[in-house]
């Protein structure tokens, strides 16, 4: 007796889904492939060839030579701005959100519906509208200009305390909690011994979420600092890029930063975000599913 195999039957949401991945696939990930391989190309190899052929080693160092030596290699203290930036606002990020977080879904005190509100209204707001209010206030503390200024402001970060609400809201264990509170736990305690050693899903995701912002920081940094030395990489960079004409039609100058050297520029600003995620793509992902996963 003979069998027929079932006709294939086009699966409509699974199609839609994989029509979106390789859309996605294409939009972003082709530009990026195109970034790293004309890293490697010197300037008449990016004007006359094909947009994703190879450069060689000799281009390449060039390129980085002419990159990171210039003006007494003013690239590097950009970058180490940046990561100082990244460390003190993600650490300031994380030491303000997680316990505001968890105070706002495990207490009830007067006001807590305010701040809840106001907390939403300050997550939505573009950040934009907030950066000179910020700056006239550190400008009147005397901190603009300055480290201390830009961290302090890369730290407010109320989406970072609504994710970790909505994490402790629906993740706490109500049945430990409500057993250490008998046995004579204060509100420090419970927060310490057994909140916080759950919250590691959370912890990292709002630690990624602040670095994207931080690290890719343009306008508020640019509004705050006004010493090339104080520059993160993003300001930094523009400043180059715009001072030596690579992407105008203005006539070439002495200036050895040409539109390889921009291309290579864009790549230190992507590749440590690729990285992060790369490594912290299962926290990441723990710590997005883990409030559905227990709601």
């Amino acid at each position: 007796m003979s069998t027929r195999q079932a006709p294939l039957r086009l699966n409509p949401g699974r199609f839609l889904v994989f029509a979106t991945l390789a859309f996605a696939v294409c939009f972003y990930g082709i530009p990026l492939l195109w970034l790293f391989v004309a890293g490697t190309r010197s300037e008449a190899s990016l004007l006359t060839q094909s947009p994703f052929a190879l450069g060689d080693w000799d281009s390449f160092v060039r390129t980085w030579n002419n990159l990171t030596t210039y003006n007494n290699f003013q690239i590097l203290t950009w970058t180490m701005n940046s990561l100082i930036y990244v460390v003190g606002g993600v650490l300031l990020s994380l030491i303000a959100c997680i316990p505001a977080g968890y105070a706002l879904a495990a207490s009830e005190f007067p006001g807590r519906k305010l701040v809840l509100i106001f907390t939403l209204i300050a997550m939505i707001t573009p950040s934009t509208a907030v950066v000179l209010p910020i700056f006239l206030e550190l400008n009147m503390l005397g901190l603009s200009n300055t480290y201390a200024g830009l961290i302090l402001a890369s730290g407010f970060f109320p989406f970072g305390v609504y994710l970790t609400y909505v994490y402790f809201s629906t993740s706490l264990p109500k049945g430990v909690m409500d057993s250490a509170r008998v046995d004579g736990a204060n509100r420090f305690q419970l927060f310490s011994r057994i909140a916080l050693p759950l919250a590691r899903p959370i912890i990292a995701l709002v630690a990624f979420f602040s670095f994207l912002g931080i690290w890719s920081n343009y306008f508020l940094a640019f509004v705050l600092l006004s010493d090339d030395k104080l520059y993160n990489l993003p300001v930094g960079l523009t400043a180059l890029v715009s001072g030596s004409g690579a992407l105008s039609n203005l006539p070439s100058n002495d200036v050895p930063i040409k539109k390889p050297e921009v291309v290579l520029a864009a790549i230190l600003v992507v590749l440590p975000v690729l990285l992060i995620f790369m490594a912290a793509q299962r926290f990441v992902r723990s710590g997005t599913l883990s409030g559905a996963e227990k709601g």
